[in-house]
């Protein structure tokens, strides 16, 4: 397979509007059609999300002695995402992208390692298989990425209640199920009774929700996938 050069400019994350307009996989799938421009946003999207997962990773495992984490990491994203076909590969699989991403990230850190001994003069030996076992740090990298994707499904499903006249609904959401604030402790604040707070809170919870299963979703994913995949996100954000 040919590529093309790697484009070595810059890559500034794309706005709110260009990140969130559906699924996270038909986002990346829409900006690599829109060529050069559409595929350094994609670029960006993946950066400005996997970032620190990939640095908190770095930093708890047995590679974090190679050098600075944020710089292996922004290596990482200038060679890996500035190959033409590394996000087309992603789309053709049927893998969640936080999968796909350590899996690659680890690879560059090897091919790192190879790089550095031959600069050495010390070449690796065929026979060395490195091998990185340290479970706690992609435990981390996984809550991480778990954080972040609960994080933006708020940002969406906020942004969505406010559009359609519904903040109200979305603070009475988040006081109760963030805050733990009870509906009682609530009534003096925004003057409901219970069985108002429950519909309100119920419709902006179901807003996130919708959020979250679009952010998560992957090409071949069924509902119950899905289903199972947010019940391993929240068990990863808790444990």
């Amino acid at each position: 397979m040919t590529t093309k050069p790697r484009d070595r400019r810059p890559v500034n994350p794309p706005t709110p509007n260009d990140v969130f307009p559906s699924t996270q996989y038909t986002l990346i799938d829409r900006l690599l059609q829109d060529g050069d421009e559409g595929r350094l946003k994609a670029a960006g999207h993946v950066m400005s999300v996997y970032l620190e997962p990939l640095r908190v990773y770095y930093l708890g495992s047995s590679f974090r002695s190679l050098g600075e984490g944020e710089d292996l990491v922004q290596g990482f994203f200038a060679d890996r995402l500035s190959r033409q076909g590394f996000l087309d590969e992603w789309l053709m699989g049927n893998r969640q992208l936080r999968y796909w991403l350590i899996t690659a990230f680890r690879h560059y850190l090897f091919e790192h390692i190879r790089q550095v001994k031959r600069h050495r003069g010390s070449e690796m030996p065929e026979s060395a298989v490195l091998t990185d076992d340290c479970p706690a740090a992609e435990d981390e990298f996984h809550r991480s990425v778990a954080v972040g994707i609960v994080r933006q499904a708020m940002e969406l499903a906020e942004k969505e209640c406010i559009e359609a006249g519904l903040g109200e609904h979305w603070r009475v959401f988040v006081r109760h199920h963030i805050d733990g604030r009870s509906y009682e402790e609530l009534q003096s604040e925004f003057g409901l009774d219970e069985k108002r707070f429950k519909v309100m809170s119920r419709t902006a919870g179901n807003k996130f929700k919708a959020s979250l299963r679009d952010l998560i979703r992957w090409r071949g994913a069924s509902e119950e996938d899905v289903d199972i995949e947010i019940r391993n996100l929240m068990e990863i954000i808790e444990s």
